[in-house]
């Protein structure tokens, strides 16, 4: 691999270790990772963009290193690799990086490359393969359990539709968050999209419920900082109905055949979960005043 960066960036690494699925360096005193660019390629000139963006309001963000042939991807082994400067210190991510990237991104530059709010047709798409391959499936746990979740899924796509949703207030959000998410991810470009306001919240929310044991009066009260709107709070609660995670723990057994008892603790906690998503509707309804639509098996509860 130090031939592949001497070659395509000029530079010489002494001392360069590999991190996950990434190869570190250090070089005049900052930080580099060499690693896999899993996008779409025709997004690396949006999410250049952005990055030229961020720097421009002072915004933290790490950023793509152009090589020697003024390229940014470089081909190895029939993937995609990019340079990322990390200039953002090493800490795990908690719920003020989410607040700092949402009240800083406002308005942010739009690019539709990189813009995920066609929630409808990328949930439809999702549920409807998992439908296709149901019966093929032959796992007990997930035979047992996915018409649940698929039930779920399909709830959260009907709150958008009935409610008619408008999405505004476009910000700097992503691909996905996890609990465990170190800044150097959190603001790595290969993870930016941008969306609406409620996404990284419910995401973050999910993942803490799920794998943290955080209280619920903490989770609910992340709502009350944000200050969203009407409609983005319905659209914050249908990512929270909507169960990215079984779906995404499903596709890690599936694809990369894992085995399926790591569904365990997500079917053990749902019934919790659902009775948050209950306590979350009250508490935007009658302590922030928002009054949107409940879901009514929910409340019934």
């Amino acid at each position: 691999m130090n031939n592949i960066i001497n070659f395509y960036y000029g530079i010489y690494v002494i001392d360069l270790y590999e991190l996950e699925d990434k190869y570190v360096f250090k070089y005049n005193d900052k930080n580099y990772y060499f690693m896999e660019y899993d996008r779409n390629p025709e997004d690396i000139k949006s999410l250049i963009e952005i990055c030229i963006e961020l720097k421009k309001r002072n915004i933290l963000t790490n950023e793509f290193v152009c090589n020697k042939f003024n390229e940014y991807l470089v081909p190895y082994n029939n993937k995609f690799y990019v340079l990322i400067k990390n200039n953002v210190s090493e800490y795990k991510i908690n719920y003020n990086d989410i607040l700092y990237i949402q009240n800083s991104t406002i308005g942010i530059l739009f690019n539709k490359n990189i813009t995920r709010t066609n929630y409808i047709d990328l949930w439809k798409k999702k549920i409807d393969f998992y439908e296709s391959k149901i019966h093929s499936y032959k796992y007990h746990l997930i035979n047992k359990t996915i018409d649940y979740y698929i039930g779920l899924g399909e709830n959260a796509i009907s709150y958008i539709v009935n409610n008619d949703i408008k999405i505004n207030n476009i910000v700097l959000s992503h691909r996905r968050i996890n609990e465990k998410m170190s800044s150097f991810d959190f603001y790595n470009p290969i993870n930016y999209i941008l969306d609406n306001r409620g996404r990284d919240l419910a995401d973050y929310i999910k993942e803490l419920f799920f794998y943290n044991e955080t209280s619920e009066e903490v989770l609910i009260s992340f709502l009350y900082y944000m200050n969203l709107n009407r409609e983005e709070y319905i659209l914050f609660l249908s990512r929270m109905l909507y169960p990215t995670y079984y779906f995404d723990l499903i596709d890690k057994i599936l694809i990369h055949n894992e085995d399926e008892d790591i569904l365990k603790n997500i079917i053990n906690r749902t019934n919790d979960y659902i009775k948050l998503l209950k306590k979350i509707i009250y508490y935007i309804n009658y302590s922030l005043r928002m009054n949107i639509p409940v879901i009514e098996w929910i409340i019934k509860m």
